[in-house]
């Protein structure tokens, strides 16, 4: 009981991804031994609510001086993690100790084939082109398959440096009749179509994250990872 009342110390106020999740882990571990909850998956709805209207609660006192908007923006991302990965943490908390390492695989982690080797090259383009043409046949998604192709040049899966030659490299990869929604197709990913606000944005990258992490091209996963953690330090 010590142990999960010093991690939930510890923890109080995390704005980590990591520190969360380990805030609600040991939280759980308390209200199990004290035998005021039971059930794991009941635990995460409350979780889930609390997390997201957090979110919106700091989100506001964000514009106030002093008061870090960061933690409102974790606490968003928490709750929408704990809904893609529901399964997952319930194996996770239901544990007797829990470490950095597995909370991290969990958030950040790349699935391998089960002999440890990456994937072949071609295999991301031909799923990254499949997601592609998807966002384009979606109304309102075209600017994320904008992106999914910025972050694979970005990580060096197919060569091009200069904007024409990302433009021709696009249409030889996605057929000449898809036009980019951005023909500018920048180096920086997250710069297409970046009229937008910048929690819209992060909303697109980690829609853009799931993907990559899918698929297991853990170069995109890194590079996205950290557009989303320049972004969230500005909020």
């Amino acid at each position: 009981m010590d142990k999960y009342r010093k991690l939930y110390n510890e923890n109080l106020l995390g704005t980590s991804d990591v520190s969360i999740l380990k805030f609600y882990y040991a939280s759980f571990k308390i209200q199990q031994n004290k035998g005021k909850v039971s059930n794991v998956g009941s635990f995460l709805d409350e979780c889930i609510e609390i997390a997201a209207d957090t979110g919106k609660y700091f989100k506001v006192l964000g514009y106030l001086p002093f008061i870090n908007s960061k933690y409102g923006t974790e606490q968003e991302r928490i709750s929408k993690f704990i809904k893609l990965r529901r399964k997952d943490i319930e194996t996770l908390f239901l544990k007797d100790e829990i470490t950095d390492k597995e909370i991290e695989e969990l958030l950040y982690g790349i699935s391998q084939p089960s002999n440890g080797e990456p994937k072949a090259n071609d295999y991301y383009l031909e799923k990254t082109k499949e997601k592609i043409l998807k966002c384009y046949s979606v109304k309102g998604k075209k600017q994320l398959g904008d992106r999914i192709f910025g972050y694979l040049l970005k990580s060096e899966l197919l060569q091009a440096h200069t904007p024409e030659e990302r433009l021709n490299t696009w249409h030889q990869f996605t057929g000449k009749e898809i036009v980019p929604s951005d023909t500018k197709l920048h180096a920086n990913p997250r710069l297409n179509r970046s009229n937008m606000d910048s929690l819209t944005l992060i909303e697109h990258l980690e829609s853009i994250l799931d993907f990559y992490k899918e698929i297991g091209l853990e170069k995109a996963v890194d590079f996205i990872r950290k557009d989303i953690d320049k972004l969230s330090a500005k909020n």
